[in-house]
């Protein structure tokens, strides 16, 4: 068992310093940049259906009901909305990692992993925003 885990541990190690930091800091970027701007699509194109009309309606729990509070509420939705991208911009633009370079490519590739998953994500609801109001006024 111990000899197992050597083998997976070495396996997954050179798997992570194969990776290169400038591309990865590169992708990491654009991905990042992506997924504010999604977010603010999300954000506009749900206000946009809002001020439509009562025919929309918020399907997010937490969202409908801060929305039912009026500006504060909206305040507290937004932050929400955007605290995540604190800890994903701080992995995008964190430096060195010479001590611990395992560690630290483990952080890079994470983050490039959840930024991959939710600008995937993003694009749906983006779309399906999209979709919804395009057939409203059409």
């Amino acid at each position: 068992m111990k000899e197992r885990y050597k083998h997976a541990r070495s396996r997954e190690t050179r798997f992570l310093m194969s990776f290169d930091l400038g591309k990865l800091d590169k992708r990491l970027f654009i991905l990042l940049s992506v997924f504010i701007t999604l977010n603010f699509l999300d954000a506009l194109t749900t206000l946009v259906a809002i001020r439509a009309g009562p025919a929309f309606t918020e399907y997010n729990p937490i969202a409908a009901g801060l929305f039912g509070l009026n500006f504060p509420g909206f305040s507290v939705a937004l932050v929400l909305k955007y605290l995540p991208v604190v800890p994903l911009a701080y992995a995008t633009f964190l430096k060195g990692g010479d001590s611990r370079p395992v560690a630290f490519r483990v952080v890079k590739v994470a983050s490039f992993v959840a930024l991959v998953a939710a600008v995937i994500f993003l694009s749906f609801v983006v779309g399906s925003n999209l979709k919804t109001l395009i057939l409203f006024y059409w």
